[in-house]
């Protein structure tokens, strides 16, 4: 009777563990619909949770999670069921080689205690869009021997003498006549940076939109123009960095937020036209020249003060270099008496 007991315990127990195990559990998955991509190309990537109850919060992956080469354009969560939620990402592909979707983490919050899942990793191939190079070559033209004579060595050496002597003719007079007019010093002239980006972007609006091209000059010297206010006045290297790049030494650099995404907008749209197949209009470009206008009342408005202070500090320069030119000029104008 014990052995029969013992026996029907140990069955119950092993369907008790075998009913836990089929339980529905915490399940992530993921989907993408390419396999290849170019710079600029633009695809849909879904991922789906399958949960066992109810939680407090659930925090699918955002930007951060992405990395710098994939970013994304949009996203919409759906509740498809009770225990089944799906997000949708619409992702824009920056990258110039192979690479891979990372481990995305989406965390499950229930009161104090936080569950993480991760997706698994996607590999995307890189889609060159460079012509390859010919492989034939036009053959080398043959080379032909030619008489040598001397008489070109004797003029080349008669006009060279010619030249000799007028150059030393004309620095002889220089130095006289700046020897009899008295030094003056020329002022740097100061550069201000918003006069130089409204200059600008105020030649765009003469822009001839006719072509593609047209559209790609366009764009290229909108963000060009943002570029080099930064460079100027925040001395930062934007004309050499990417606009992934700028606008993260932006938010590092602490720059206002509004002028941020100002230009961001111009240059994701600068972007798309560059390396992606997007055929913008004229109504887009005129949109996109109306950002750079609000982006130039907004910089106005936040950096006049910091313009300002340049100014400043760059006409006291001027005055220090003024003095200090005179004060050579009288120095060397002692030694020349003495």
């Amino acid at each position: 009777m014990v052995n029969k007991a013992t026996k029907l315990l140990f069955l119950l127990s092993v369907l008790l563990f075998a009913a836990v195990l089929v339980l529905p559990a915490q399940n992530l998955k993921e989907y993408s619909t390419v396999d290849s991509l170019k710079v600029g190309d633009t695809f849909d990537f879904a991922i789906t949770l399958d949960r066992d109850q109810q939680y407090d919060e659930i925090n699918f992956p955002d930007t951060t999670n992405f990395g710098n080469t994939f970013e994304i354009r949009s996203r919409k969560q759906f509740k498809v069921s009770s225990f089944k939620d799906s997000l949708a990402y619409q992702l824009q592909f920056f990258g110039s080689a192979d690479t891979t979707i990372p481990q995305l983490p989406v965390y499950l919050i229930q009161n104090q205690d936080t569950t993480v899942l991760y997706t698994n990793p996607v590999p995307v191939a890189f889609h060159s869009v460079l012509a390859k190079d010919e492989k034939n070559f036009r053959p080398l033209k043959p080379i032909f021997d030619f008489a040598r004579t001397w008489w070109p060595y004797l003029l080349g050496l008669l006009l060279l003498g010619v030249a000799l002597y007028y150059l030393y003719q004309y620095y002889i007079q220089k130095d006289e006549q700046e020897e009899s007019e008295p030094a003056t010093f020329t002022p740097t002239p100061f550069v201000n940076p918003l006069k130089e980006y409204q200059k600008s972007i105020k030649e765009l609006e003469k822009a001839e939109l006719s072509s593609r091209e047209d559209f790609k000059e366009f764009y290229i010297d909108l963000g060009d123009a943002i570029r080099k206010y930064y460079e100027s006045l925040y001395n930062l290297p934007a004309l050499e960095s990417t606009s992934r790049e700028l606008l993260t030494m932006l938010q590092n650099g602490n720059i206002d937020e509004n002028l941020i995404q100002d230009t961001r907008a111009v240059l994701q749209e600068a972007d798309m036209v560059k390396f992606a197949k997007f055929e913008p209009t004229t109504d887009q470009a005129d949109r996109a020249l109306k950002k750079a206008y609000n982006f130039l009342e907004r910089a106005r408005e936040i950096d006049g003060p910091r313009i300002e202070h340049m100014r400043r500090k760059h006409q006291t320069q001027m005055e220090a270099e003024r003095q200090q030119f005179y004060e050579e000029q009288e120095q060397k104008s002692e030694e020349v008496n003495a």
